[in-house]
């Protein structure tokens, strides 16, 4: 049997060699230094109107997209998918680990076109806007932008239009 407290461990070790790694094969617009959030850029992961604004109040860490059927969602910057998986509020999720702390989240896909491991650059498609998980009331892209564990107003860096 395993112990919770080396499965803890194995997980935090299994990050740093992710953040690590991603460190070494950024290239284009990351970097492995601290740089502030307004110097750097990201891509939209899809384009059109914005549902539903990011309000953490209500424990909604993101902004829902509206985009038609088979629209392909990009990685807004360089990194390494850290989730790619089914979970029953969120369906289809897909987790992109980038530099400086930043980890973007792209959920209710129809179809992931990544696997944990597989490095992506900016603008490549990660997968495929849907309407899956408990939370999905129509096709949408759910996408969420963390720094350094706390979430951020992906409207104040992203342009969607």
């Amino acid at each position: 049997d395993r112990i919770e407290e080396d499965e803890i461990l194995r997980r935090e070790v299994e990050l740093e060699q992710i953040e690590e790694l991603a460190g070494m094969k950024t290239r284009g617009n990351t970097s492995s230094a601290d740089v502030p959030l307004e110097q750097l850029y990201f891509i939209p992961p899809i384009t059109g109107e914005i549902s539903a604004r990011f309000m953490p109040e209500k424990k909604h860490f993101g902004v829902d997209i509206l985009a038609p059927k088979n629209t392909a969602i990009k990685s807004v910057m360089d990194g390494i998918v850290i989730a790619s998986d089914w979970t029953l509020e969120t369906g289809n999720t897909i987790g992109v680990q980038h530099s400086n702390n930043i980890i973007s989240f792209y959920k209710h896909n129809s179809l992931l076109l990544k696997k944990v491991g597989d490095y992506v650059q900016a603008g490549e498609a990660v997968a495929i806007i849907g309407n899956t998980g408990t939370l999905s009331d129509g096709p949408h892209l759910h996408f969420e932008v963390w720094v350094k564990g706390m979430p951020i107003d992906p409207v104040d860096y992203i342009n969607f239009n």
